[in-house]
């Protein structure tokens, strides 16, 4: 249950990948920081190749090319000549977009959005073909290498999981895998990639179960929360999730995007909570990011140990109060120890 992309009246903004600037929380650079001092081009396209080779040593295989590998695995798994996968991807993205449409209501509630993300035979051409085009996604891989320098090996969750494909980065690298989802058709198909290419998973149908508390080392959550109607909900169950110091990726582009009508939070009501839910923000990790990645660069988290008092003053700080009240308290609250 996925899609991408900041709103397009993000100033800079693009529907899809890219840098983009400015836009609601969530979207471009965290904090709105850029890197300081200025980028070597050269050194950017060195770095970018070596994550574009990691990539396509997962997802491409067969060819080196992501496009025409991933039309082979819906054709493999759906069992369709490979004319016609390649066929269906084309366009995906806005045959999905018409289907929500012409299905789903304009204030339709969580029972109804779960029986179409059910019942849609597109999404999954839709996500094949957004993760073999949008380099993005090669943040998965960047969230594989902080995460084994802090859990090596440990329990990871794809928290509204899609396809998989995130799962599949994270256990190739070494870590134990859960994938949850509300979607029975995107559930199957990642299970049937995982398989293919030996990696062991579990998998959470979200219809039906919760995540086990304390039982995750990192948590990812790409392009989810602005699909659920309560997203504060969720992000206090992943928090539970957690395990003291895990850590949660979590990207959600808020805001109003005509060209992706499931995007059905348009305000930000989750970031500016995260502090008050014990979740310190990570700024250092989120600075390794390459530029080429800015644009679907998750804001990163970890889970801490606060008493209810302190957790009580950041929600009055975050968000409660105005902005130079603010300043206030968060200077009365550095000089206080615990």
């Amino acid at each position: 249950m996925l899609a991408r992309g900041c709103p397009p009246e993000a100033p800079g903004g693009r529907a899809r990948g890219g840098i983009r600037g400015g836009g609601p929380r969530g979207c471009g650079p965290p904090h709105g920081r850029q890197r300081r001092g200025r980028v070597n081009s050269r050194d950017q396209d060195d770095v970018r190749r070596v994550y574009d080779a990691r990539w396509r040593k997962l997802f491409a295989p067969r060819t080196g090319d992501l496009r025409r590998d991933a039309a082979a695995e819906a054709a493999d798994y759906l069992g369709l000549p490979m004319s016609e996968a390649l066929a269906r991807l084309d366009g995906a993205s806005e045959r999905f977009t018409d289907e929500w449409k012409a299905h789903v209501p304009g204030t339709a509630d969580t029972g109804t959005l779960t029986e179409f993300y059910n019942e849609s035979e597109t999404e999954l051409f839709d996500l094949l073909e957004w993760h073999a085009t949008d380099e993005g996604n090669h943040r998965a891989l960047v969230c594989a290498d902080q995460l084994m320098r802090r859990h090596p090996a440990g329990a990871v969750l794809d928290y509204g999981s899609g396809i998989g494909t995130a799962g599949i980065v994270l256990a190739d690298a070494g870590f134990e895998v859960t994938l949850a989802d509300v979607a029975d058709p995107l559930l199957d198909f990642a299970r049937w990639r995982f398989a293919r290419r030996g990696l062991p998973v579990r998998t959470i149908d979200l219809k039906r179960e919760t995540p086990r508390v304390a039982a995750y080392h990192g948590i990812v959550c790409f392009d989810v929360l602005e699909h659920i109607p309560r997203p504060q909900r969720v992000v206090r169950r992943l928090r539970d999730a957690l395990v003291v110091d895990g850590v949660l990726f979590v990207f959600a582009p808020f805001g109003l995007d005509p060209r992706r009508p499931m995007h059905v939070v348009h305000d930000d009501g989750v970031y500016h909570r995260m502090a008050a839910m014990g979740l310190a923000r990570q700024g250092p990790w989120e600075d390794e990011f390459p530029p080429y990645m800015w644009g679907a660069r998750p804001n990163i988290y970890a889970r801490v140990e606060a008493p209810a008092w302190k957790r009580a003053a950041y929600y009055t700080r975050d968000v409660l109060l105005p902005d130079r009240a603010a300043d206030v308290l968060t200077s009365a609250l550095r000089r206080v120890r615990t």
